[in-house]
């Protein structure tokens, strides 16, 4: 077996990687659920309405629902006067027919009657001041405000497709169809492991303040960015550089859908976790990117008896090469995993504050904030310094600056594809380079 210290480099193109790693993608079971639970879940059918909607010609206000050629004319100097022969609510409308100089008094969301092809909006008229009548002393809406059956959904209409995040809008349309449970996908389980005997829990305030340690600051940021990503992060904490301790801790990530480990990824005499992986049947697809920050990427699969081979996700430990790689290889990966059609981050193209350079071999993904100029345009400033330790600049960007392979740099001015990084499964926009 060939040890990982002696394996050469793939050096794969970002677009390479991140197309061989969605392919391993398969998408995770179908289960129903209540309507009220399925916030953030994935629709795993498409979704067809059981009805039209609205069931009925129906009132945009309350008033009068009135014969045009009756209220023709009509005015304050002029009034019109009509019988009130009845009145329609929503869900009980008026089963009548509106003859010559009658109306109907409607609520919003009232069926029409038949007859009346208008409604008289409440303002305009005395409010029937004599019971039984009602004067019109306006006709600016003859032939208005009336909502046509089915001008919002027609029965056997496909309303929403596979793969559509359910939002609070998502939730209203299908209460409005009557529909109380969906099938969703199941929600992936991502297992996230950080290496490192130099590491502790942030929770241990005190030992990171008096210098004793180091704080892991890449667990907290994936399991936050999976769950942004509607996945079940299942941490495992933080191994000891120690192969016994890196192989129960993989072990207990198995019944997991894929595996994230974080560390232990390069080539040095303490990078123990690739060769734990080689001793327990590791199947490695590639290793390295030409991606800055984040080359010493790698991915593969790890053989389970009688099940698929587990995704494993090999990422760098310093915390900007972790974050970066996780945003535009790994979160991908997840929410195809999830069921969702869209699995991009929305992108700007914004102009930039400063020259931006890059080894023309790699992608090169900047930290920027983003701030509108007085023409509206936005334009990129830097978070500071770019270095792959610096975490300070995860916590100021807005987004990523892309400069792609064989441009040595944007000079400043020019425009610039910007990866926003705002979180939630459900944020969609130009899928950009990740789809």
């Amino acid at each position: 077996m060939t040890e990982f210290e002696d394996r050469p480099a793939d050096w794969l193109s970002y677009d390479e990687a991140l197309e061989r790693i969605l392919r391993s993608a398969s998408s995770l079971p179908v289960e129903e659920i209540p309507l009220s639970s399925a916030l953030g879940r994935v629709l795993a059918r498409p979704v067809i309405s059981p009805l039209t909607l609205p069931r009925h010609d129906n009132s945009a206000m309350d008033g009068y629902a009135v014969r045009g050629e009756d209220v023709e004319g009509s005015s304050e100097a002029a009034p019109t006067p009509l019988t009130v022969v009845g009145i329609s609510r929503p869900g009980s409308g008026w089963t009548g027919r509106v003859a010559r100089g009658q109306a109907v008094r409607i609520m919003t969301g009232g069926p029409v009657p038949t007859g009346a092809d208008g409604v008289v909006r409440v303002e305009d008229t005395d409010r029937e001041r004599e019971t039984g009548r009602v004067m019109i002393l306006d006709d600016r809406d003859r032939g208005r405000h009336v909502r046509p059956r089915g001008e919002d959904v027609e029965k056997g209409e496909q309303v929403l497709p596979a793969g559509t995040p359910v939002g609070s809008g998502t939730v209203a349309l299908l209460a409005a169809l009557g529909i109380p449970r969906i099938e969703v996908r199941r929600t992936p389980r991502i297992a996230v492991l950080t290496t490192g005997d130099e590491l502790i829990d942030a929770t241990e305030s005190e030992r990171v303040w008096s210098g004793d340690a180091l704080a892991d600051s890449n667990g907290p940021a994936l399991v936050a960015g999976l769950r942004g990503a509607g996945c079940e992060p299942l941490s495992l904490g933080i191994a000891r550089d120690d192969e016994g301790a890196l192989k129960q801790a993989i072990l207990a990530g198995m019944e997991a859908d894929a595996l994230i480990t974080v560390g232990g990824a390069s080539m040095g005499e303490g990078d123990l976790v690739k060769r734990v992986l080689d001793r327990m049947g590791f199947r490695l697809d590639f290793w390295r990117i030409r991606a800055r920050p984040g080359t010493p990427f790698g991915f593969g699969m790890l053989p389970r008896p009688g099940e698929k081979p587990l995704p494993v996700f090999g990422l760098p430990g310093n915390p900007v090469s972790a974050f970066v790689t996780f945003q535009v290889l790994v979160r991908p990966f997840a929410l195809l995993l999830g069921g969702h059609s869209r699995i991009g981050r929305p992108v700007v193209y914004a102009r930039a504050g400063t020259r931006l350079s890059s080894p023309s071999r790699f992608r090169q993904f900047l930290r920027v904030q983003l701030e509108r100029e007085e023409d509206g345009v936005w334009v990129t400033k830097r978070t500071g310094p770019q270095g792959s330790g610096l975490v300070s600049s995860l916590g100021r960007a807005d987004g990523l600056a892309v400069i792609r392979e064989g441009e040595e740099a944007v000079e400043q001015g020019e425009a610039v594809e910007v990866i926003l990084l705002g979180e939630g499964p459900g944020w969609h926009g130009d899928p950009g380079p990740h789809r």
